[in-house]
């Protein structure tokens, strides 16, 4: 009776399910693609039952859709859904960054202020070098690391969430190195309203770098300015 059923084949599916994800993330399948359910399961060595459970699984994620009679797509986002997004980061971002600095205020927590003054300290370097893809990754674990020092899980858990389906169109505004080199010294504000304990400044600060993201993300569509170009995979594209 204690014998758990089918137990490596849900281990199987969800590393299947992480495999397509970082796919999508990382823009190897492009929003609108058909995921082909035989073509990956023959690229991963793993049945198309398997394949087709972990697409489902990924249906909660946001970062796929599926259609009727059709299959399954890498999510299409609208320019309003990728406003109400920013909307959504925006409201939670500011006020993460406000409880860090009532945080400082009350408790100093050199070592987290130390992991945003490194983290910037790499930004910089990153910018200086054109180093975009490692300059995104360090975007992220800046936002990450101060939504962890708010100490709201349930808060944070809605960020990482809207922060996912935001992959799949936030690298282009950072694609372009003046939006880069604005973007650095808005965190740099962001981190000195923190580390002073100013929560009010914090949350300006942090509601100015979201909406000032989401501006450069919409000149990006209205200048024709292209993202960073990433491999595309056939592994995925309807027959």
């Amino acid at each position: 009776m204690s014998k758990i059923i089918g137990a490596r084949r849900e281990t199987l599916a969800g590393e299947v399910r992480s495999e397509i994800e970082r796919w999508i993330l990382a823009g190897e399948l492009e929003p609108g693609q058909k995921l082909n359910e035989v073509a990956l399961a023959n690229v991963m060595g793993v049945s198309r039952g398997t394949v087709r459970e972990a697409i489902r699984s990924l249906a909660d994620s946001g970062l796929i859709v599926l259609v009727a009679n059709r299959g399954a797509f890498v999510h299409q986002l609208t320019v309003d859904d990728i406003c109400n997004l920013y909307d959504l980061r925006g409201a939670i971002f500011a006020m993460g960054c406000a409880a860090v600095a009532r945080r400082m205020a009350g408790e100093w927590d050199e070592a987290l202020i130390a992991a945003l003054q490194k983290n910037l300290e790499d930004m910089r370097k990153a910018y200086d070098r054109d180093d975009r893809p490692a300059y995104y990754d360090l975007n992220i674990a800046f936002h990450d690391m101060i939504l962890a020092g708010a100490q709201n899980p349930k808060a944070k858990g809605v960020y990482d969430g809207l922060v996912k389906e935001m992959h799949l169109f936030r690298r282009r505004g950072l694609s372009v190195s003046p939006n880069i080199a604005q973007s650095i010294n808005e965190h740099a504000n962001i981190v000195a309203a923190i580390a002073a304990g100013d929560s009010g400044a914090a949350r300006r600060a942090a509601t100015h770098h979201v909406e000032s993201g989401l501006d450069r993300f919409l000149k990006t569509l209205s200048d024709g300015s292209t993202a960073e170009e990433h491999p595309k995979s056939d592994i995925a594209r309807s027959n």
